[in-house]
């Protein structure tokens, strides 16, 4: 994460850095954006970089990499992202590490923090930038940061029996009491898992930000976390419904050089449909999983 004064201090070219590019992360079209944005930013649709089509997972590294060249962007850019939902910047960002752009920054308060900030505003239409066309690395990049199914879930746990499935859902969900989704039915999580506090509710990442809505250190957050077997120390691949939450949860643990962190893409929207296709294979648990009456199905 950075915080506003830095990108405030980049824009204005009051550093080293030259080749930088702002986006704005958020679903849908460019509405909201062209009522006010970072001066200079440029829209992503967070539709551009993932689909229901593929189960909410990333789409192609290679596709993702066209969005990003659009923009200007190329695996040597240092890369700026925000929203005004923490999440949705978290999902974008992470997205453009995995195809393999290094130098990736969240700004820290996200939109409303900017604004809060007094920083200057722009409105209208995002100016025209001109593409790139190499982008310098073979993609993705940074492949080892992203799982995306449900099988690959269980090649690593056969391959280190201690991995730690971590749900950033709500605790809600995580005990099967709601979906959290109007898209998923079924209720629950895949079996093993444990509780990485992240959220309230399937829309934000509650518990992972300060009052003033900057993201908590990896240190603030390891406390609850502690508590279920999470440590720095681990090999852990977060998750929660489709991926924006265990993103966030991620940047803030690779921030802190955690060195064996992912995310499970696929989360319990794949989960879900391989538990009803093989259910003794991709097991589901309900309930709270430290007590005698959580239920596993399958």
């Amino acid at each position: 994460m950075t915080n506003n004064r830095y990108c405030r201090t980049v824009i204005h070219n009051k550093t080293d850095v030259k080749d930088y590019k702002v986006i704005e992360a958020s679903y849908g079209n460019d509405s909201t954006f062209k009522k006010g944005h970072i001066p200079g930013s440029m829209h992503v649709n967070t539709n551009s970089v993932e689909s229901e089509a593929n189960q909410w997972n990333l789409l192609s590294a290679e596709h993702i990499k066209q969005v990003l060249l659009k923009r200007g962007v190329t695996s040597k850019t240092t890369l700026i992202v925000y929203s005004a939902d923490t999440n949705a910047a978290s999902r974008v960002a992470f997205a453009a590490l995995w195809t393999g752009v290094n130098n990736v920054k969240v700004v820290d308060g996200g939109y409303n923090g900017w604004k809060k900030s007094d920083f200057t505003v722009q409105k209208g239409a995002a100016k025209s930038v001109k593409a790139a066309s190499d982008f310098g690395v073979t993609v993705p990049a940074n492949a080892k940061y992203e799982v995306k199914l449900p099988a690959e879930v269980l090649k690593q746990k056969k391959a280190d029996p201690n991995l730690i499935l971590a749900s950033t859902r709500s605790w809600p969900e995580f005990t099967g009491k709601i979906s959290g989704y109007s898209y998923i039915k079924d209720k629950g999580e895949p079996k093993g898992a444990v509780y990485a506090k992240a959220s309230k509710t399937s829309a934000d990442a509650a518990y992972l930000l300060n009052k003033n809505g900057t993201v908590k250190t990896a240190d603030q957050v390891l406390p609850a976390w502690e508590k279920w077997g999470i440590k720095p120390t681990s090999n852990i691949d977060f998750y929660c419904g489709t991926g924006w939450r265990a993103a966030t949860a991620f940047l803030i643990t690779y921030q802190a050089g955690w060195k064996n962190v992912h995310v499970y893409d696929g989360g319990w929207y794949s989960w879900d449909k391989a538990h009803k296709k093989e259910p003794a294979k991709y097991q589901v648990q309900v309930g709270d999983p430290r007590s005698k009456s959580v239920k596993i199905l399958k």
